[in-house]
């Protein structure tokens, strides 16, 4: 477990060359480069490169899109797990210079995705404007028909079902005078009547605003054909529209063997938007460019060399100042690196503090299969991640970590699954009763240890011990963290008054009454060690009110504080209280599979009960597995971040991200 040494790498070079030594840079995936200013040192030529990179790959990205929806790979539901297409530099720098016609083919893409939208919309108009009709299919004379020599017609619909009676008497109470009209009703329903009102010039006005009073609305199609010849023009129009948005996907379909094409210029307008990006944090002048970076120390000497040889430029390596931080890099072996991201996630190590990742890694495998705690649960993990492990191997870097992580963790549950007799819940007992006689008082499966479920108070006990472990162990890489800055006096006041204080008041607790009734049976500790517990607690609790804020020059403040600190006894206890979680969700794990095992063995042996059993079985189990594995990761996680993070660590160290090719989608440059 450790940080990687850095090295500060100054380049300079001539302007013409800029984007090249970027390039062999992202290639290398070594140079973590920072800012020169502030500012953004970036000419508009570089701004105008940009937002064109950027704008590029958006338009892959939309007909890729386009693309899965009208013509789907065929890639399962690993995909994913498969990583990008392998392609040697050379490959990579042919295929860049058939950029344009990949671009071009987006384009072309996008434009048919257009007019299918455009073919859409007018099917959906041509099929409101149907539906329109029906109302007025019976009708036989052209829709926008508004008068002949002295009369006017009136074509619409009022909301409602009306009659030829309800509209005379409408017109007779409100127009009187106003008989000399004909109306034709044609086929309506509940909501509307469709009519056609045929009157005099002279009366129409009146009779139509006493319709429009009414909810009088017109067609909302008006032509000069009659609805039948309508229908057939709209018919043909949506037909039309429909036929051809089809061609248009269809066209769409033979594109897709483009798709590889595409795809790579996505990833390399992402690539060469990184570059741009990096561009603002460089300086320039008229004839040169400056860069400013971090490289691991142990692999800056060779990037430097191959640099001075290939390009002309001048590079320096200097250890960086005291007051600079450099990015933080974790290196870890096998066993502990897939818990990186735990701690990523967290924060990376400040300056001054070490890296945690291969001591917690230890307890991080050790908690959560305590956690989860069962054999076959665990067993299934160890096969499942590391077939994914292996039939994948070029999956994403995170991916293989999280892969990793789990798989260990499986390790971890199959491990104490038989320590705790859980294989499946008890399982193997059920089956065995069930389906093979075995007597009810025979255990066919018994623990290595013992059974929690039958013992749940020992379990407490020992998980408030783990507990203990962990906690303290965080104390002591605070204390060596301390020693190693020469903090000696915070060593005495923050660390070693602690440890006093804590394992006093552990001794004294052992032989109580207290821990008695918790863990059955008191510890005996001698007379002398009692003793000496108790003057290690009294020092310890001393060392903390003299030295806790020993830099204090005003003693009544510093014993304040030092009682303050005194106080935080309160912290610990509820720290170690945060232990009894180990209990509740292994005790959880094994008691929900206990119950599935018995509700799958309700209906007894035979076929039917075997394949009742089966069925109940795996359903139960999947879904008690996924459930108890994200409690474990949860909490397993917390115990971590929350105890034994906070006992020594802050974090905030910036993150080692080197200009790389390795953060693409569909293709994966080999490392050089």
């Amino acid at each position: 477990m450790s940080v990687v040494s850095m090295q500060k790498m100054l380049i300079a070079g001539a302007r013409e060359e800029q984007d090249a030594v970027l390039k062999e840079l992202q290639r290398r995936r070594l140079f973590h480069l920072s800012r020169l200013s502030e500012e953004d040192l970036s000419v508009p030529e570089v701004k105008e490169r940009l937002v064109k990179a950027e704008k590029q790959a958006q338009l892959a990205d939309n007909a890729l899109k386009l693309l899965n929806e009208y013509a789907p790979a065929d890639e399962g539901m690993f995909a994913s797990l498969k990583g990008g297409k392998e392609l040697d530099p050379g490959e990579w720098q042919a295929r860049t210079g058939r950029l344009a016609q990949a671009a071009a083919l987006a384009e072309s893409l996008l434009e048919k995705q257009k007019g299918i939208a455009d073919a859409s919309a007018r099917a959906a108009r041509a099929q409101v404007l149907l539906e329109g009709l029906v109302p007025w299919e019976g009708l036989d004379m052209p829709l926008n028909t508004s008068e002949t020599g002295r009369c006017k017609v009136l074509i619409g619909a009022l909301p409602g079902a009306w009659t030829e009676e309800s509209l005379a008497a409408l017109f007779r109470d409100s127009l009187p005078g106003f008989e000399n009209y004909e109306l034709e009703l044609l086929k309506g329903d509940a909501t509307q009547t469709p009519l056609v009102l045929l009157c005099l010039k002279e009366e129409a006005a009146a009779a139509e605003e006493l319709l429009r009073k009414k909810g009088f609305a017109k067609p909302i199609l008006v032509s000069e054909k009659t609805p039948t010849e309508a229908k057939e023009d709209l018919q043909f129009e949506k037909a039309a529209a429909i036929s051809e948005g089809e061609e248009l996907k269809a066209a769409i379909r033979v594109a897709a063997s483009g798709r590889d094409e595409i795809q790579f210029l996505y990833d390399e307008s992402e690539l060469e938007a990184a570059r741009l990006s990096a561009l603002a944090k460089t300086g320039e002048g008229s004839r040169s460019f400056f860069i400013s970076g971090f490289v691991p120390a142990a692999r800056a000497e060779a990037l430097k060399k191959l640099l001075e040889d290939k390009y002309t430029v001048s590079v320096s390596l200097v250890d960086p100042e005291p007051e600079e931080a450099a990015p933080v890099a974790l290196r870890n072996n096998r066993f502990a690196a897939p818990t990186e991201s735990v701690v990523e996630s967290y924060g990376l190590p400040g300056e001054g503090e070490v890296d945690p990742t291969g001591i917690m890694a230890i307890f991080y495998y050790f908690l959560f299969g305590l956690m989860l705690s069962d054999a076959g649960y665990g067993l299934l993990m160890i096969v499942g991640c590391g077939l994914v492990l292996k039939k994948f191997p070029k999956m994403s870097r995170s991916t293989k970590q999280m892969m990793t992580m789990f798989f260990w963790c499986g390790v971890s549950t199959f491990i104490w699954g038989l320590l705790f007799g859980g294989f499946f819940g008890d399982a193997i007992n059920v089956i065995a009763r069930t389906f093979f006689g075995v007597p009810e008082n025979v255990t066919v499966f018994k623990p290595l240890w013992f059974e929690p479920l039958k013992k749940p108070m020992k379990l407490l006990v020992y998980s408030f011990l783990f507990g203990v472990i962990h906690l303290f162990v965080g104390l002591g890489i605070k204390g060596y963290q301390l020693l190693k800055q020469k903090r000696v006096m915070d060593f005495i006041g923050s660390v070693l008054s602690w440890f006093l204080l804590l394992i006093g008041l552990i001794l004294m607790l052992l032989p109580s009454d207290l821990f008695a009734s918790i863990s059955g049976s008191p510890i005996p500790i001698p007379a002398p060690v009692q003793s000496a517990a108790k003057i290690l607690a009294l020092v310890g609790a001393v060392g903390l009110l003299l030295f806790a804020a020993w830099d204090r020059k005003n003693f009544g403040l510093r014993l304040a504080l030092g009682a303050y600190e005194l106080y935080g006894i309160t912290g610990w206890l509820s720290d170690v209280l945060s232990y009894s979680r180990l209990l509740a969700l292994g005790l959880a794990t094994g008691v929900i599979a206990s119950v599935i095992n018995s509700m799958a063995a309700m209906f007894g042996g035979g076929i039917k009960g075997a394949i009742l059993f089966i069925i109940i079985f795996l359903v139960g189990h999947a879904l008690n597995m996924a459930i108890n594995l994200l409690g474990a990761y949860v909490h397993t996680n917390r115990l971590q971040y929350v105890e034994f993070f906070g006992k020594f660590y802050d974090g905030g160290g910036e993150e080692y991200a080197p200009l790389t090719t390795e953060n693409t989608k569909y293709y994966h440059m080999e490392e050089m």
